[in-house]
């Protein structure tokens, strides 16, 4: 070690291995004045605390080990008073988690124990030198090149040893900031956020309360940041979405619904696409025009031209966009309720009752959703926003200069299920342009707050469900892409398990739940009980950091963010 210092060194000697099991090492100390806080060398060291590291002299390599348990023996407990404990010596046990072996020549951590300290062998103090090496060589397959986390965290009751791990480790499973209200996740996702930010990568933060305004803000002034609010500066256009979506704002029932709505789709597209010169079709005698909106006629009409043309525009009209008026979708759902022939076969039949009974409540929903002054503030139904394009908007992000693309979901509303469907519309485009391989070289991180309010959600009516599987989709193939998706969440539970399963890196702050410590219990394969064990008992800003490419679980204290979320909680005065 450097300036003199030695693993060994007699004055940090704290006592000798009294036994070994296969679940852990219990140590006898002298005297407890061996685990008392002191200094020495300029160093901190206090032996007795929990989560605090030791080392362990071995016949050909040390070990580390972690206190997970301090205690005085029973005998010596019957004795305890407060004069006992100023006159008498107490001989404290204390139980070590072995974490590792390290070679005495090169200093390099092993990751099986495949041996363990013998009984009455020494236990020391273990310098900051030692836990901070061990620290560093837990990455898995970390290079000097990669970029890392900075000023990110420090190890649990060892507040000078800096958890800084890279951001590939981090992010390129999928990751996960889990916890409950007022445990530290919002600080915890703004710290990860400046760290993406700072290393000159792009993420998408989906903000579903308006919480991390403040930080997008101020990563705004600097000019690394572009801030969306849906509803006040942006606007999803109707027109930018798919057929998809329109299923699942409209809701139809699979066989007596949908098949109205997808020809009354048609019928309007095929309006822009009429050609009077080509055909012997009279234009002004199937289209019909009521306040200022357009919209086709069948019945009593012609069938073979209408058709005719239908067939020549087959793929402009089967295509998967919404490029028609939406406001006259009522009167054209309306309109495909005929029969297909009347008495005369050259014909379009008359009205269908019974096929119009069916299809009134779809006519209704539309008709609502349309007529909403909120809907139409997002979805621009009536074509006179004049705010930003939202689906354009993240098209330029890609390409351009900026770093972070926040956008606040608070001003939507949580009637018919807008959030969740507006939330998968974002996934569904990010996890398109993954597709066509935009991040390939130049990855991008998509951060879902509260995701339990988004995922494992689906849509239903009286016949059938639609499921909204945007971000359950970029969980199983982005990575591949160059799509990495990050999730925050206080109740783990909600989110679907094949999610779950997909997650490389979990943050972990306080959990009570026993549903939500369970689900986290089965996600977390590589960490033990011992330190499952803290859940309910982590403070604000404390974690279990548990990634694939680490090779074993930490306990961490996350640094505070420089720009601060605004999560608090308002005051009863």
């Amino acid at each position: 070690m450097k300036n003199g210092k030695h693993i060994f060194a007699q004055e940090l000697f704290i006592g000798f291995v009294s036994k070994v099991t296969a679940e852990g090492v219990n140590v006898h100390v002298p005297s407890s004045e061996r685990i008392s806080k002191f200094l020495h060398i300029g160093d901190d060291f206090h032996g007795g605390l929990v989560n605090t590291y030791v080392v362990i002299e071995g016949e050909d390599n040390g070990f580390i080990g972690k206190v997970i348990s301090t205690e005085i023996p029973e005998k010596e407990r019957l004795e305890i008073s407060e004069k006992a404990i100023s006159t008498k010596p107490l001989h404290p046990l204390i139980k070590l988690e072995i974490q590792t072996q390290f070679d005495y020549y090169d200093f390099k951590f092993i990751k099986s124990v495949s041996d363990f300290p013998n009984v009455g062998a020494k236990v020391y103090h273990s310098r900051k030198e030692v836990v901070d090496a061990f620290v560093k060589q837990l990455e898995v397959n970390a290079t000097s090149t990669q970029s890392k986390t900075t000023d990110f965290a420090t190890l649990l009751n060892s507040k000078d040893v800096k958890i800084d791990v890279t951001l590939q480790s981090l992010f390129s499973r999928h990751f996960a900031v889990v916890g409950t209200t007022g445990g530290g996740k919002s600080w915890t996702t703004a710290k990860l956020v400046e760290n993406i930010v700072g290393n000159d990568h792009k993420v998408v933060l989906l903000d579903a309360t308006g919480e991390y305004k403040p930080l997008a803000s101020n990563l705004h002034s600097l000019g690394v940041a572009e801030n969306i609010t849906i509803g006040e500066t942006h606007v999803i256009p109707y027109e930018s979405l798919k057929m998809e979506d329109l299923f699942y704002l409209t809701e139809p029932s699979e066989k007596s619904q949908k098949p109205k709505l997808l020809d009354a789709v048609r019928s309007l597209k095929l309006i822009q696409y009429f050609d009077d010169e080509s055909t012997d079709i009279d234009v002004n005698d199937y289209i019909q025009e009521l306040g200022g909106i357009k919209y086709l006629v069948k019945s009593g009409k012609k069938r073979q031209p209408l058709l005719k043309e239908l067939a020549d525009n087959y793929i402009n009209v089967n295509d998967d966009t919404l490029n028609f008026d939406i406001r006259a979708l009522p009167l054209q759902i309306e309109n495909e309720c005929i029969y297909d022939t009347g008495y005369d076969k050259e014909l379009f039949g008359a009205r269908e009752a019974t096929s119009l009974g069916y299809n009134i409540s779809l006519i209704g929903r539309i008709n609502s959703i349309l007529g909403n002054q909120r809907f139409d503030s997002i979805f621009n139904f009536s074509s006179s926003s004049e705010l930003h394009n939202l689906v354009k908007s993240i098209d330029e992000f890609k390409d351009n200069n900026k770093k972070i693309l926040c956008i606040n979901l608070s001003s939507l509303p949580f009637q018919y299920n807008i959030r969740e469907i507006v939330v998968n519309i974002i996934g569904d485009k990010l996890l398109n342009l993954a597709r066509d391989k935009c991040f390939i070289t130049n990855p991008m991180v998509v951060m879902l707050d509260e995701a339990h309010q988004f995922l494992n959600k689906s849509l239903s009516n009286d016949y059938d469900n639609f499921t909204l599987d945007a971000f359950d989709n970029i969980a199983k193939e982005g990575r591949k892409y160059g799509l990495f998706l990050g999730i925050t969440t206080q109740m783990p539970r909600d989110i679907p398990v094949a999610t779950l399963s997909q997650i490389g890196t979990f943050i972990v702050h306080r959990l009570i739940n026993y549903r939500d410590k369970e689900t986290i219990i089965n996600a977390l394969s590589n960490a033990n009980r011992n330190i499952l064990s803290y859940l309910p008992d982590l403070g604000v800003g404390e974690a279990i950091l548990s990634c694939i490419e680490l090779k074993m679980p930490l306990l961490i204290k996350v640094n505070q963010p420089n720009n601060k979320p605004d999560s608090s909680t308002p005051k009863l005065n």
